[in-house]
């Protein structure tokens, strides 16, 4: 059986699920988390949604905060990211 790669919504997924666990085990709110990351709130909440790509500035962010997701990051990075200005399809 062969198997498929992860698509882009499937990494970005992931993603998001370690963040909301890293996010939940330090008992930080939405804006707290979006402070550490160096971004908006409404941008954190639209990336956790699936209605925006994290950008370059939201994943140093991530790499800056926790660096630990490194691998994470680099995942979500193979096979061509967005630039956080287009759009998910839903």
């Amino acid at each position: 059986m062969i198997r498929q790669r992860p698509t882009q919504r499937t990494r970005l997924r992931r993603l998001v699920r370690v963040l909301r666990g890293l996010q939940r085990n330090e008992r930080l709110t939405i804006e707290d988390m979006a402070l550490q990351l160096g971004i908006s709130t409404s941008m954190l909440a639209m990336v956790y949604s699936g209605r925006r790509n994290p950008g370059r500035k939201f994943l140093r962010g991530v790499l800056k905060a926790y660096p630990q997701l490194r691998d994470e990051v680099h995942q979500f990075l193979l096979r061509g990211a967005s630039h956080g200005r287009s759009q998910t399809q839903p």
